[in-house]
């Protein structure tokens, strides 16, 4: 009903207000930016968060989990998980948000709405060290195997002084210009052609 309704509408702001109405009236008054006409951003309390997908999921078009992102907002001592949740008939996306505890750093799985989800969510927990209870592969290794450190996509992550610990200056490494080298190597003519 809804996606017919939606599908008349598609080219302004229309199935970003009616997918709204429908939610607000669920879920209460969730606030609601219009970042583009086929893109909002609404914020959501924590504890509706799974409720709210699983309703996306089953009564409206919205059927599909585009992405899951991370931002550190580390002086509020929070980290905000965005849902990209697109309705492919309508062509418009909801970006989905809540704000986590930066300590606690643990957020509920959508793998159970969602397969994809559980990449999505092993990274995450890979590089910011959120957890999500229920997920499949979380504490495996997916890109930084071996790693032993603070999750490195943490804002407090200091890269230079990890380098500096784990990969120190070696006697005899040197730097060149690289236009110097070409022209010593190749010659000048080298280098211009």
């Amino acid at each position: 009903m809804l996606e017919s309704t939606l599908r008349h509408r598609v080219g302004g702001t229309e199935p970003g207000r009616e997918i709204t109405a429908r939610l607000r009236a669920r879920f209460g008054d969730l606030p609601v930016h219009y970042q583009r006409s086929d893109l909002l951003r609404i914020d959501v309390p924590r504890p509706d968060i799974i409720p709210l997908l699983s309703y996306l999921k089953t009564e409206t078009p919205f059927v599909q989990l585009t992405h899951l992102s991370v931002i550190d907002w580390m002086e509020d001592n929070e980290f905000e998980l965005i849902y990209l949740v697109t309705a492919p008939s309508l062509l418009t996306t909801l970006m989905i948000c809540i704000r986590i505890d930066r300590e606690q750093a643990e957020a509920e799985s959508v793998f159970n709405l969602w397969l994809q989800a559980e990449t999505y969510e092993q990274e995450i927990n890979e590089m910011y060290g959120i957890h999500f209870p229920g997920s499949p592969r979380q504490g495996i290794p997916f890109i930084l195997e071996g790693w032993n450190d603070m999750p490195p996509m943490r804002r407090d992550f200091d890269t230079v002084e990890y380098c500096r610990r784990v990969h120190p200056e070696r006697p005899g490494r040197s730097s060149e210009d690289s236009r110097a080298y070409v022209g010593r190597a190749f010659g000048e003519k080298g280098y211009l052609k």
